[in-house]
């Protein structure tokens, strides 16, 4: 069994996802077949019991692993932490592998010690060299590093979801202080709040929402709203999903009215998951997110073929561009089973993106699941084959992560099938091809945790991961720089950060 902080896995096929929306109260278990969804909701004193009749000798609390950025030139930084409840660090490292910022990196503080901090921990590259990381103590920092490691500035929120960068220097944080609420400041490259301290909030919360950068030191949010059938409670009935969306400028004004602009709703019986975003290089955005109808789903259903992938694009005016009501990729049309999930997407130049998710459609080839990427340009055609390119067969979960090559391409990471503890990374073109072989570049040949990717802005990319060995063992950070052409460039087992 292998416990993560969003998933934990049993060898049987039985997949736990835990989510922790709030982890002083309680976690909700969903329990996956191929057939059938249930949802069980726990009390945190369950999930002991539960794992030790599984036998799983892993950390419960959380997911290990860390956080990685390029620095656009070969180089990259890792904030990671060394322990459960230990010490945590920012590290620079050089475009040929060397550590800058002293044996471990500079010191930042101690986590809490409950959770460990990667899935609530950020780092955001300044492109001068610098950077600006993100993490929770009693509180969530913000701390900026010159290119030396020097502290810059400090600032300090309740709550922090996520970073990213405002184009010139500064970065945009959401500190929505609960899922009631979506708000957003920024703070600029001398630690200036242009948006004010107490950042600007948006019409819809949203259950979920994805914001990124429009390059120009504003944002643009998507947001999921669920609903549900008058007199119902979450939880007792499907909700169908609004999506929609806004953009702020480098002011922090609203740039398409006081109301967020809806741009989805589900059909009757129908719900959405997974809302992903990115910029299209001028202004504007490409939304992703995946359909599913409730009830049973019988093959080559009508049902079954709303159960889909859907993007849409709005330019910079704040109108959609695609066809009305979002573009489907159709996927269970044209691949019986594939039922689609989990859709991750990037940037493919030119105003389109490439997007990959996960599917079932190879189960009966002996996979346990598989991812498929599909890339659609600006003007919404379609441009590999119908039902997407085959990336790779997986394991159940591959917890897959994607990043843009800078060339229409990107690169895939992803876990087998059969050898979930092993970290691959494949590269795709602009035409769809793998270029690495079957299987992609090997990363990691024994057990990892959560792991992240990015560009190293030469046409290669870095990955950072972690390793936990669980109750009797330790924690390991580690990193690597792939070249373009495959080549691991940092060791073969990679550059090790907690020594």
């Amino acid at each position: 069994m292998r416990i993560e902080a969003s998933q934990i896995r049993c060898d049987s096929g039985i997949e736990f996802s835990i989510t922790k929306k709030d982890l002083g109260k309680k976690l909700a278990i969903k329990i996956r077949k191929t057939k059938a969804i249930k949802i069980i909701s726990f009390v945190t004193l369950f999930l002991p019991v539960l794992l030790l009749l599984t036998g799983c000798p892993r950390h419960i609390d959380s997911q290990y692993g860390i956080k990685v950025v390029s620095d656009g030139s070969g180089g990259a930084f890792a904030l990671y932490e060394d322990s459960l409840g230990g010490n945590i660090y920012v590290q620079k490292i050089s475009p040929d592998g060397k550590t800058l910022w002293g044996e471990k990196g500079v010191l930042l503080g101690k986590s809490g010690g409950q959770f460990y901090i990667y899935h609530s921990s950020y780092i955001v590259s300044d492109g001068s060299g610098g950077v600006t990381v993100s993490w929770p103590e009693n509180i969530y920092h913000i701390m900026k590093f010159d290119a030396d490691g020097n502290i810059v500035w400090q600032k300090d929120y309740e709550h922090i979801d996520h970073l990213m960068p405002d184009g010139s220097g500064g970065i945009i944080v959401d500190i929505s202080p609960d899922e009631n609420s979506t708000v957003f400041t920024r703070i600029d490259s001398d630690g200036n709040f242009p948006w004010g301290t107490t950042g600007i909030s948006l019409t819809h919360p949203g259950d979920s929402h994805q914001a990124v950068s429009d390059g120009s030191g504003g944002a643009i949010i998507a947001l999921l709203e669920l609903r549900y059938p008058e007199g119902a409670q979450p939880g007792e009935t499907i909700s169908r999903g609004y999506i929609y969306i806004q953009k702020t400028d480098s002011k922090g004004q609203l740039s398409w009215g006081e109301e967020d602009l809806l741009i989805y709703s589900t059909p009757d019986n129908t719900y959405a998951e997974s809302i992903q975003i990115t910029g299209d290089g001028s202004g504007g955005a490409i939304v992703a997110w995946h359909q599913v109808p409730t009830g049973k789903i019988e093959s080559g259903s009508p049902e079954a073929l709303l159960m889909d992938v859907i993007v849409q694009k709005i330019d910079a005016s704040g109108r959609t561009v695609w066809k009305e009501g979002g573009l489907p990729f159709e996927i269970n049309k044209a691949a019986e089973n594939a039922l689609p999930i989990e859709p991750l997407l990037v940037n493919a130049s030119l105003g389109g993106a490439i997007i990959a998710w996960r599917d079932g459609r190879d189960r009966s080839s002996g996979s346990a699941a598989s991812l498929y990427a599909q890339r659609v340009d600006q003007d919404g055609n379609l441009l590999w084959q119908a039902g997407g390119v085959k990336v790779s067969s997986t394991s159940l979960n591959p917890h897959h992560a994607i990043a843009s090559d800078g060339s229409g391409g990107a690169y895939i990471s992803y876990s087998l099938p059969g050898d979930w503890k092993m970290l691959h990374v494949q590269k795709m073109n602009n035409d769809g091809k793998t270029l690495w072989g079957e299987n992609g570049v090997l990363v990691i040949d024994r057990e990892y945790a959560g792991h992240s990717v990015s560009p190293d802005g030469l046409g290669g990319v870095v990955i950072g991961w972690g390793s936990s060995r669980g109750t009797v063992g330790s924690e390991e950070a580690y990193i690597q720089r792939v070249h373009a052409d495959g080549t691991l460039l940092w060791g073969a087992a990679g550059i090790k950060l907690n020594p």
